[in-house]
């Protein structure tokens, strides 16, 4: 049996065979997508809203610090006036003579700072008037000398003014400190929300990503059980194909055997019981012209002779017929002679041609299938060289090359495209076919207006 073709089309695989759901791989993307961007936005959005309750903890931590530090300034210059009264040291008042620079940049900082009501910018507001006019009392107290509320049990307007500025920057304090306690708290609730949201999300981008390791877990299952069905079906395709293509060269086998053996009947009997008849019709012809008067033979010469003529007309015909349906020179002489006396003249064709033929001397003794094979592959060339080719030069050889007998036909005719030539050419599949049962090979060399080269190889190695 002959090999198929690797390029051999084959048909298309069946319907039945399952497809990859892409719909639910799809939704299991788009969900997964729309998770990871919420996600994503999510945690954008603690981000942000951390970031936000940090700065507004470091704002409100730097408003407590500038309260802390304007009570503290006014403290220190209470504390260097009654050094320098005590001791009359001038050193004693630096804090003091700093001290309006100081207290000046502490106020605006906290005239700068964001309030969250009037009241508190009011507060801010009468703080600084406290200041000032404990400012008023610390600059009369150095003037006089001493302290202006030294002798009052209660210690005077200047304890007075320190205790309310004291009073009033504990409640901006407390409020200040409440803030940053509810901004804790809220930043402690957007937290454990961002945390169960992150939670819930994750778990879910999991389960997600679960689903899609299962569904591309089943898609390559699918797939592997489509290239599974696919070679199984390739499989049975290619031994179908291979059954019905050695069925059919068995049968072309049979046929082209059957063929020349048919022939070969006709040729014995029309060699054995027509020539027979013929002969003797001749025979007969003769012997009647030879027994007639001469006076009778006179009337009748032209028809006699025109008998005789027919009789070795018919028989003439006879022979070439006989030779076309079975050459008895190649079972008698050899391929070598059948192939020199194939043409009845040297003329090919209407145009001209001239045959060439170049025939080795001898051969080894071949098969009597083989010999008729290639016998018949260079009648069928002739006969194609003569009907299509219009060629004015013909040249067949037959050589050995190696382990292999060659038989070539080549002409300088109008040629063809072997590979679109038509269905319909029955001859050269014939050659083909006669090669192939010999396990040769034929190879068609030809292009339009470049001539054509037929070459047959036959193994010796088949031969035997």
């Amino acid at each position: 049996m002959r090999p198929l073709p690797e390029d051999m089309p084959l048909p298309p695989a069946p319907s039945r065979l399952p497809t990859p759901r892409t719909g639910l791989l799809l939704v299991v993307l788009l969900l997964s997508f729309a998770l990871g961007s919420a996600w994503l936005v999510a945690g954008q959005w603690q981000s942000e809203s951390s970031r936000a309750a940090l700065e507004d903890l470091r704002a409100r931590t730097t408003r407590l610090h500038h309260l802390d530090t304007l009570l503290l300034q006014v403290l220190d210059a209470e504390s260097s006036v009654r050094g320098y009264l005590l001791t009359l040291n001038p050193g004693y008042l630096t804090p003091y003579q700093d001290g309006p620079q100081a207290l000046e940049r502490t106020l605006d900082a906290l005239r700068a700072d964001v309030w969250t009501s009037v009241d508190q910018r009011e507060a801010v507001e009468h703080l600084a008037l406290l200041v000032d006019m404990r400012w008023s009392l610390l600059s009369r107290a150095i003037e006089r000398g001493i302290p202006a509320d030294a002798d009052l049990p209660d210690g005077g307007p200047g304890k007075q003014v320190t205790d309310d500025l004291r009073t009033r920057i504990r409640a901006l304090r407390t409020q200040t400190q409440a803030e940053i306690d509810a901004t804790q708290d809220g930043a402690f609730e957007r937290f454990g929300d961002a945390r169960a949201m992150n939670r819930v999300l994750g778990a879910s981008v999991l389960a997600l990503l679960l689903v899609l390791v299962v569904v591309l877990y089943r898609q390559d299952r699918l797939r592997e059980h489509i290239a599974n069905l696919l070679r199984s079906e390739n499989d049975r395709l290619h031994t179908e194909v291979a059954h019905r293509t050695q069925a059919l060269s068995s049968l072309a086998t049979y046929l082209t055997n059957a063929r020349e053996a048919e022939q070969a009947r006709l040729a014995r009997e029309l060699h054995d019981e027509l020539g027979a008849l013929l002969t003797a019709a001749k025979l007969d012809a003769g012997w009647i012209a030879r027994k007639l008067p001469a006076e009778t033979m006179t009337a009748l010469r032209s028809r006699f002779d025109r008998l005789l003529d027919t009789l070795n007309q018919g028989i003439a015909l006879k022979r070439k017929v006989v030779a076309d349906l079975r050459p008895p020179l190649l079972s008698e002489l050899g391929l070598v002679e059948a192939l020199r006396a194939l043409p009845d003249s040297g003329d090919i064709g209407e145009h001209g041609g001239k045959l060439e033929i170049d025939l080795p001397d001898a051969l080894p003794e071949l098969p009597a299938q083989t010999a008729l094979a290639l016998y018949r592959i260079a009648q069928e060339a002739l006969t194609n060289v003569r009907r299509y080719a219009s060629a004015t030069r013909v040249q067949l050889r037959l050589h050995t090359e190696g382990d292999e007998l060659v038989l070539e036909i080549e002409d300088n005719g109008v040629g063809f495209d072997p590979s679109a030539r038509d269905h319909d050419r029955h001859g050269l599949a014939g050659m083909a076919h006669r090669v192939q049962m010999l396990a040769g090979r034929l190879d068609i060399d030809s292009r339009p207006g470049a001539g054509t080269r037929i070459s047959a190889r036959v193994p010796f190695a088949r031969m035997h």
